[in-house]
């Protein structure tokens, strides 16, 4: 076995001297790239694809001169779709790479940022611009509470009732100041109401969960009587099960949660809780076929993620019942660009059906552009949320 392979090497001596320069290329590559900064730039990737290029010829070559014609084929496959990725990648004007980090911090298990992700520091004020080159879209501050919630002006000690607020970055006030957001114009056009904003920018449903789930709420809450509001958009649904494209951005360190025999169980982070999946994504989010094709994983939602984000908000207002002491949590369905077709929105409305959710629908309440959003930038303003309190309020009472 030793002298075939010892006279199959002398009888492709020179591929093999390519093959192992090529390798040599490839360590050369890495201790590089490991040297540098974050950032992996164009000519740099351009070296690796051009050592994985040669690396794989050689391999193909090599296999085919052994008659290896199954491991050949394979190997064929894999130098065509690198075949791609490097045009793709000269298509896209070589752009660079970065090396992010998606580690998760060493933390006790019970600390929030294991139970809960991303949320505020408690008793802080946080001062945010954005500027659209020469205009400045908001400068505007969000106060934070010690218990890690915006701060809604105007409590009233006297109010008899509470209204409660979860979401992501639309219940929050993104841009907004403290006395422009939802929870505040709820609380200054209800006539006994104080509010309480739990929502956290960027998060979906898997956190208004573990949000829950973490603390008792109650405590916070003074008033005996009210209900909570849970602001649904869209993109919740693919926040919630970690698609490849908001988990490389900024979801690794999500709540993770899944259903097993028809039961919903937290599994950890999205990073610690499914780490194969996890580390697929990590691989592919940068090559340059996803970004050319601008390719998210999953491909599209199907039903199993409809039945879990859906039991997802009904262990939330279970949650709710338990801590407060009635069922009066809602889903509302807030005005959206049109991120979904008809269909899609009327399975997952079934499924809130099915599972006894109570909703409110918004969503056709405006038409989600223009002048009902920040100028430069796609959250809604202060007068619409003005006018969606005025709305939710109505249809409260109805319900």
């Amino acid at each position: 076995m030793i002298n075939r392979f010892t006279s199959f090497v002398k009888a492709n001596k020179r591929t093999f001297l390519v093959f192992l320069l090529s390798l040599i290329s490839l360590f050369c590559f890495n201790v590089t790239k490991n040297g540098i900064g974050p950032e992996i730039f164009g000519w740099l990737r351009l070296w690796k694809y051009t050592s994985l290029l040669i690396l794989f010829v050689c391999f193909y070559i090599l296999l085919l001169k052994g008659k290896r014609v199954i491991l050949a084929n394979i190997a064929l496959v894999a130098l065509l779709i690198l075949l791609l990725e490097t045009i793709l990648f000269f298509v896209l004007g070589m752009p660079s790479a970065l090396k992010k980090d998606f580690s998760v911090p060493n933390l006790p298990e019970n600390h929030i940022a294991r139970q809960v992700g991303m949320t505020y520091y408690p008793d802080s004020v946080y001062h945010d611009i954005k500027i659209n080159g020469t205009d400045t879209v908001f400068d505007v501050h969000y106060s934070i509470d010690h218990m890690n919630k915006r701060i809604t002006p105007g409590f009233d000690s006297t109010k008899k009732n509470y209204a409660l607020f979860f979401g992501c970055s639309i219940g929050f006030g993104y841009g907004l100041e403290d006395n422009q957001t939802l929870a505040y114009q709820v609380q200054k056009q209800g006539e006994s109401i104080n509010a309480y904003n739990f929502s956290i920018s960027g998060t979906g449903t898997n956190h208004m969960l573990a949000e829950i789930k973490h603390r008792d709420l109650s405590k916070q809450v003074t008033e005996k009587d009210g209900c909570g509001y849970y602001i649904f958009f869209w993109d919740h649904l693919y926040r919630a099960i970690g698609t490849m494209t908001r988990y490389t951005e900024w979801l690794h360190l999500a709540p993770y949660y899944k259903m097993e025999n028809r039961k919903l169980v937290r599994r950890k982070l999205f990073k610690d809780g499914r780490p194969f999946i996890s580390d697929i994504y990590e691989r592919l989010y940068q090559t340059n076929i996803v970004k050319y094709f601008e390719a998210d994983l999953p491909l599209r939602l199907n039903d199993s993620h409809y039945d879990l984000v859906t039991e997802m908000v009904l262990e939330t207002k279970k949650e709710y019942q338990k801590q407060f002491g009635n069922d009066k949590f809602y889903l509302v369905i807030y005005p959206n660009y049109m991120a979904y077709t008809p269909e899609q929105m009327q399975i997952f409305k079934s499924y809130l059906k099915k599972k006894k959710i109570k909703f409110i629908d918004l969503s056709q309440k405006i038409v989600y552009q223009g002048k009902y959003t920040l100028p430069g930038d796609a959250h809604p303003n202060a007068e619409t949320n003005e006018l969606m309190a005025k709305y939710l309020l109505q249809e409260t009472k109805k319900l």
